[in-house]
């Protein structure tokens, strides 16, 4: 399959939002941190759905959006590989997924960047994964995924590996290498001092 530039909302794929971590560095849910007084979960999602047709949530368990009215609208998908990690949850989106592909990210990356992803899946040919990569650091968790790497990484969670990047040798992988323009899209948020360094470089800006 070849991909070619999308001129209007990517169908055959699912966007999913990985909300499901401990956040044990946060000290809170990092689903529910806050930017304006707006959850940056629904800014991400958002942004998502001016380019995907479908935008899930995946969560390690749905009572926690319960009495958020905010989230009443979404797909929220309860991980079925309990404390698997992020292997778990990439699994549950493609399990439940009715696309070919599954684009993943997580929910404390803060700026997701709608032009990077387009430019992602025009890339988008042969590879069961496609990920980002930046001066040889892989970034998983920005990524889309095939549904042919589902029984991969089962394997990979029954022997207790729950990196995504321990299946890659597996699988076929493509590298989307990111440009210096293009590094905002892989802020992670895990601590309350990188909040507050972001909220600092977003309010000079």
């Amino acid at each position: 399959m070849s991909f070619k530039s999308a001129d209007k909302k990517i169908e055959n794929v699912t966007a999913a939002i990985l909300c499901g971590g401990k956040s044990r560095r946060m000290g809170f849910d990092k689903a529910f941190l806050m930017d304006d007084e707006q959850y940056l979960l629904l800014q991400t999602v958002g942004k998502l759905q001016s380019l995907f047709e479908q935008v899930v949530l995946v969560s390690n368990t749905k009572a926690k959006f319960e009495g958020r009215t905010d989230f009443t609208e979404f797909r929220i998908l309860e991980d079925h590989y309990m404390e698997k990690g992020p292997m778990g949850g990439i699994s549950t989106a493609l399990e439940r997924a009715q696309t070919e592909y599954v684009f993943i990210m997580a929910c404390d990356m803060p700026l997701p960047d709608i032009g990077l992803i387009g430019r992602m899946y025009q890339k988008l040919e042969e590879e069961q994964v496609l990920v980002c990569s930046h001066q040889g650091k892989l970034e998983p968790l920005l990524a889309f995924y095939h549904q042919s790497c589902l029984p991969v990484f089962k394997k990979q969670m029954e022997i207790g590996e729950l990196k995504p990047r321990s299946a890659f040798p597996a699988l076929n992988v493509g590298h989307y290498c990111l440009s210096d323009t293009e590094m905002n899209a892989i802020v992670n948020l895990n601590t309350p001092e990188d909040v507050q360094d972001w909220n600092q470089k977003t309010t000079k800006k």
